[in-house]
């Protein structure tokens, strides 16, 4: 499967919910994924800030350790 072709599998997700995947580029294979949930507010700067301090948490224990 190419960079071009795509399998999308629906799934439902809570509003403010922020979701990375990380893909081998040879394999195509997901290799780790980043969910971090955050409630969102009416400030947009309060929301970067709320972004900022997920994604941070978020990649905190990133490389995952090899087994």
């Amino acid at each position: 499967m190419g960079w071009g072709q795509a399998i999308t599998t629906p799934e439902t997700y809570t509003v403010g919910t922020l979701v990375v995947d990380l893909f081998d580029a040879r394999t195509m294979q997901l290799i780790w994924r980043g969910v971090g949930t955050e409630t969102l507010s009416d400030k947009p700067e309060k929301d970067t800030q709320k972004l900022n301090k997920t994604v941070e948490k978020m990649f905190k224990d990133f490389p995952p350790k090899s087994k």
